[in-house]
């Protein structure tokens, strides 16, 4: 680990951004080159010793979070942008760079990388793969697996696959790449990626709507896709706790009219070539469904700080995370037409079980993703609760867990509720063939023997 720089036990390394901890780590080790990871990497399968790979930290599922004795091997070092083809449209990247950094570059080019998140500014594209990460724009642009043409990665013994594929088609044997994305960190580190651009969007609007009592979420949605068409990016629902709670802690906000006390937000973004066919669009929907009751009133932005300003509302889930530590985090995959009625039972649930506790439903609702908040969980036995109350309301392998945070450690003991048991048997079995001796984030996703 010579070539490598060895760090001093920070407590950033030991949690992720939940803040919670699992163990004491033995190192830290953040690898300069390629070279340097892949020979961490072999030294430790050698020793039998288990690696918790980190990047960005963003997570919360604990995944990246290490357990006693660890090896934390963290990647903020291999940063580098290599290459972005103008003509092409395609960058290739270290597994290190923040996904910001990749955005800010290519949109000096005239390029976008369409995938974003609300820790863009820390998250890394590296493991926004190995968590195949979602967003909010995915119900156009889809999870990060459709933007990577290919990676390279390290194995657990050192070996190296790659380099990325740049081809749009390439049909030549197995697609190791789909296999790593989405892996966790389980099956390799991934270290380099070409990734795909799309043209830079000249006009982007966002559009927050407070929503009748009666308005169904779903209708909405299909009333969006239908009318908005191909200018829809993203869709956002945030129920009236997380609203109000947003309002109080998040300071870059937009301060907002009494019309929206006590009432579902949607946060809708639209984007395309030209102010006036946007802005038509945008105005044709709204009266629409201002005309047929189920928008109260709406606020449109007119310049990238209102909108800004809008999306902070939607992106306050650490400010609210803060205020109810410990808390236990939702990330639910299940159909639109369910989410009203769902988080209707929940929160009448824990209301029920759990009075000494918070709860705050938001999610990306174009994309079937349901996110909540409950907190304070002050005890395990508390969090196993709100997990209890929460998960007996979904219908077993129709429903997920996880729609984008991934298993990691906290929803392990639920995989089985979303996956089943044969596909478990199949995941099992390319673990034990790409990282025999566990040491590549053992622990998490499922249990394996340490070989």
């Amino acid at each position: 680990m010579s070539r490598s720089d060895v760090t001093p036990i920070e407590e950033k390394y030991l949690h992720d951004w939940s803040g919670r901890r699992y163990g004491v780590p033995s190192a830290v080790v953040r690898p300069l080159t390629v070279e340097d990871l892949r020979a961490i990497l072999a030294e430790a399968n050698n020793a039998r010793t288990s690696c918790a790979i980190q990047g960005g930290r963003t997570g919360v599922s604990g995944g990246c979070a290490p357990g006693d004795g660890e090896l934390v091997v963290a990647l903020e070092s291999l940063n580098k942008i290599e290459e972005v083809d103008p003509v092409s449209g395609i960058a290739v990247v270290q597994g290190g760079v923040v996904l910001e950094t990749l955005q800010t570059e290519v949109e000096r080019l005239g390029w976008s990388f369409p995938v974003d998140l609300g820790s863009r500014g820390s998250c890394q594209v590296g493991g926004n793969a190995a968590t195949n990460a979602g967003g909010s724009r995915v119900v156009k642009y889809g999870n990060m697996r459709e933007w990577v043409l290919g990676v390279e990665a390290v194995l657990a013994n050192g070996a190296l696959i790659g380099p990325p594929n740049r081809l749009v088609k390439n049909n030549a044997g197995y697609s190791l790449s789909s296999l790593l994305i989405g892996s966790e960190g389980t099956l390799g580190v991934i270290s380099r990626l070409a990734l795909r651009l799309v043209p830079l969007v000249p006009v982007r609007r966002t559009l927050l709507m407070a929503l009748s009592p009666e308005a169904n979420v779903n209708v909405l949605l299909r009333e969006a896709k239908t009318g908005l068409r191909e200018a829809l990016s993203a869709f956002e629902i945030m129920w009236p706790d997380y609203v109000d709670a947003a309002m109080l802690v998040q300071q870059r906000a937009r301060p907002l009219p009494a019309s929206f006390t006590g009432l579902r937000a949607a946060l809708i973004e639209v984007e395309g070539d030209g102010e006036a066919t946007i802005d038509a669009l945008l105005e044709s929907f709204l009266t629409r469904q201002m005309e047929d009751g189920s928008v109260v009133d709406a606020i449109v932005s007119m310049s990238s700080q209102d909108a800004a300003a809008l999306w902070a509302i939607r992106e306050s889930v650490g400010e609210i995370q803060a205020t109810i530590r410990p808390y236990a985090g939702f990330d639910l995959g299940m159909p639109a037409k369910d989410h009203d009625e769902f988080a209707a039972k929940a929160k009448a649930l824990l209301l029920h079980e759990m009075p000494q506790c918070r709860s705050f439903f938001f999610g990306h609702i174009g994309d079937d993703n349901l996110h909540a908040l409950v907190g304070p969980c002050l005890t395990p036995e508390e969090r196993a609760t709100a997990e209890r109350l929460l998960f007996e309301l979904m219908p077993p392998l129709t429903t997920s867990v996880t729609a984008e945070h991934g298993i990691g450690r906290k929803r392990k003991p639920y995989l089985s509720m979303s996956r089943s048991p044969a596909d478990i048997t199949v995941m099992k079995n390319i673990k034990a063939a790409l990282d025999p001796h566990n040491i590549l984030n053992r622990g998490r996703v499922f249990d394996m023997p340490i070989g």
